[in-house]
């Protein structure tokens, strides 16, 4: 059922976090994405992908998903990361009705991605077909306006109550939970000039409230050669113990 929306859409049982890739349980407190929270994602590329690597795993264990004022959706790279399009809800362009748009999917799902007013994210993470026209596309908002400081905490408010967690793009006006943000280390892939583009190496800092203060840090492969996400080594700031991921694959 894609882009439909069931009053009788099922949550996962009672878990109070919601489980994500083990290359990125480490930049989480509690090793995943708590409910009720907010959190916000940023890159100048590379988010859209993080993204999508967020919402695979909880996804494929049953969670449904919304992706709001994100006109341009990757349907293949979406089911690259492993997400389970019969489990996804494309809202791309609400409109001025976006906050209740959200407001409404946040009571429904378990996860509510929404690129609000003012934000701007990448319309699509690249594939291994389409690596090379991707760069430095973006896609147009289907959020007009701008988003207030009111708007965000009501929706804050509502992940809350109900239980899902809101993840949202850069000009986000209200603190997070959690803040995510991905940098590209480089792509791999081309030898003097010649050859494909295979797989981008980024590093994810995340930071937040309370027990998010500390920041982390994990290198990643973001698309890997297969085009999901794939780790290298988690890596924490200074005072906090190192451990090593194996690559892993979705």
């Amino acid at each position: 059922m894609l882009g439909a929306v069931s009053p009788l859409v099922p949550r996962i049982a009672s878990e109070e976090v919601l489980q994500v890739h083990p290359v990125l349980a480490g930049l989480f407190p509690e090793g995943g994405i708590r409910r009720g929270s907010v959190v916000v994602v940023t890159g100048a590329s590379g988010s859209t992908s993080l993204v999508y690597a967020l919402l695979a795993h909880p996804v494929e264990a049953g969670s449904w998903a919304a992706l709001i004022g994100v006109p341009a959706v990757g349907i293949e790279s979406a089911a690259g990361f492993g997400i389970r399009l019969d489990h996804l809800v494309l809202v791309p362009r609400p409109g001025r009705s976006w906050l209740e748009v959200t407001a409404t999917l946040l009571d429904a799902l378990d996860l509510v991605v929404l690129c609000p007013p003012g934000s701007t994210w990448p319309s699509s993470p690249p594939s291994l077909t389409s690596l090379r026209s991707f760069q430095g596309m973006q896609g147009s908002l289907g959020t007009p306006g701008r988003c207030r400081p009111a708007d965000a905490r009501r929706l804050a408010s509502r992940a809350r109550q109900s239980g899902s967690v809101l993840v949202v793009g850069e000009h986000w006006p209200e603190p997070p939970d959690l803040r995510l943000e991905v940098e590209t280390e480089g792509w791999e892939g081309l030898s003097a000039g010649v050859g494909t583009l295979v797989r981008r190496r980024v590093t994810i800092r995340s930071s937040g409230r309370r027990a998010a203060a500390r920041e982390r840090h994990a290198t990643a492969w973001l698309p890997g050669p297969d085009g999901a996400l794939r780790g290298e080594t988690m890596k924490f700031c200074k005072g906090a113990s190192r451990r090593a991921v194996s690559p892993l694959a979705t």
